[in-house]
């Protein structure tokens, strides 16, 4: 009697599952294939499935998400992949070859999500936001306004452009971190432009509204919604405004209402907004502020009373800031010091309340002569492409960016909005839209793969564990893809 010893292992299963559906369902896989990049060690496909399935088994660092393929996830033994193909270099070497293509691949990506999903274009939003870099091998990576609070950080751009009905994204750019949202906006919308239906709707944030973006938009038949800069002539135009005049809109539930009053100005519509609720968060925040000065005034002179300029000196900063010139570094040292104003309280607290009258009050503008309310909605209902960028940061893990080259960088931006659409796809598959991604992929990654193997090595059975109903839903059968057998 032959005795078998039996060795169990436990794969994660939820993020090779979801990568093969969808890879079955759109052909991820064909379209990186048919471009011919890499032609000798492991496909380019294998590796790009294999990234995405780490992606949303565990999101880290490219070294980390190889040691996840090779010792945890289920992803060798669905897209046949050797271990002995598995090496970190491998891998960066494959990002890099997606980052360069990534303008060829996600394109026509997005041509088969069309297909299967019917997008609508007419309707779409635009933003941009950054992420900070660790390294200086990178040439897109420059220093520029940071979203994530981390000036200290050079960083790259990335632009969004997202349906308004799926909130689906359609379309990715990765530009220096330098560049100005106004800028990126003439890139990645020239990009799009030929996508969208004629009297497509384009909303976006006033950090990239321009005359120029305005004209660009409209030269190509098309219209925009944005928000208005708040500038010294907006304010006069609001403060010309008669409350008395104008129209309510709704109320929320706590009571506070919404008013509106709108007209044409030249060939374009100008909506000015007042929420009372927005007024109460303006004034509160103006009341901070005034606190936070005056203390700031009152600590100051209290420590000049009590040590004479010598506080002054304790108090002096100094610190390096770094210009980048062409293929040079100017490095410059500051010295910030902090002094007593002459202003009195009341003079203080007068400049900061000089605009109180305006709390509350904001402006849209639009080529397309569209009702307030429904400008309103529409306008806020941007706050999904904010969300995304929210998810691609806090739930997969964009930022901080571990990859050195440009192409690295841009390969990695990929991986990520390839997994954003991956799991937007199949929440979308199986109505699964009123939670978040977080609480949808944590249930996913319960997934388990269980393999028997003898001593040998050979497989003596395989089965699931902890099966998600997500990928059990019989409402993936309308989209063609197949359930979890």
């Amino acid at each position: 009697m032959n005795i078998v010893n039996e060795n169990i292992n436990t794969l994660y299963a939820g993020g090779t599952e979801l990568t093969k559906r969808m890879d079955d369902l759109l052909g991820l896989s064909g379209i990186i294939q048919s471009l011919e990049i890499k032609r000798k060690g492991l496909a380019l496909d294998k590796i790009a499935l294999s990234l995405v399935s780490a992606r949303v088994d565990k999101p880290d660092s490219v070294f980390r998400s190889v040691e996840h393929i090779r010792e945890r996830s289920s992803a060798v033994l669905e897209f046949g992949i050797k271990a002995e193909e598995i090496h970190e270099r491998t891998f960066y070497r494959g990002l890099e070859l997606l980052g360069r293509n990534a303008e060829r691949i996600y394109p026509l990506l997005m041509d088969e999500v069309h297909k299967k999903f019917r997008l609508d274009l007419s309707n779409i939003f635009m933003d941009w936001t950054s992420s900070f870099f660790n390294g200086d091998g990178c040439l897109l990576a420059k220093h520029g306004y940071s979203r994530d609070h981390r000036s200290d950080k050079r960083q790259v751009k990335i632009g969004l452009a997202i349906t308004a009905g799926k909130c689906l994204p359609f379309h990715f750019s990765v530009e220096e971190g330098g560049l100005v949202d106004s800028k990126q906006f003439v890139r990645d919308y020239r990009a799009i432009e030929s996508k969208l239906p004629v009297n497509a709707l384009v909303t976006f944030d006033k950090g990239a509204k321009s005359a120029g973006n305005c004209k660009l938009i409209r030269s190509s038949g098309r219209d925009y919604l944005s928000a208005v800069k708040n500038s010294a002539e907006l304010r006069e135009r609001i403060k010309g405004v008669d409350k008395n005049m104008m129209l309510e809109l709704f109320k929320y539930e706590s009571g506070e209402r919404v008013f509106a009053w709108w007209k044409k100005r030249g060939d374009v519509y100008e909506y000015i907004y007042f929420d009372e609720r927005r007024a109460e968060k303006d004034a509160e925040k103006r009341d901070r502020k005034i606190k936070q000065v005056l203390a700031e005034k009152e600590k100051l002179a209290k420590k000049i009373r009590q040590k004479g300029v010598k506080a002054l000196k304790r108090m002096t900063k100094r610190k390096k800031i770094k210009k980048e010139l062409n293929n040079m570094v100017i490095t410059t040292e500051v010295t910030v010091q902090k002094r007593l104003t002459r202003k009195t309280d009341k003079e203080i607290i007068a400049e900061l309340e000089k605009d109180k009258d305006l709390d509350g009050f904001f402006a849209l503008e639009s080529s397309r002569n569209l009702k307030p309310k429904s400008a309103l909605r529409l306008y806020r209902r941007k706050d999904k492409i904010e969300k995304l960028i929210c998810d691609l940061k806090n739930v997969h893990m964009i930022r901080p960016f571990r990859v050195w080259s440009d192409d690295a960088v841009k390969g990695a931006v990929l991986v990520c909005m390839i997994t954003t659409l991956f799991v937007g796809l199949i929440q979308q598959a199986i109505g699964f839209t009123g939670k978040t991604k977080k609480t949808f992929l944590d249930r996913l990654r319960r997934l388990t793969l269980v393999i028997t193997v003898d001593d040998l090595g050979r497989i003596l059975s395989k089965k699931f564990a902890n099966v998600t109903k997500f990928l059990n839903s019989q409402h993936l059968r309308d989209y063609d893809i197949q359930p979890l057998k």
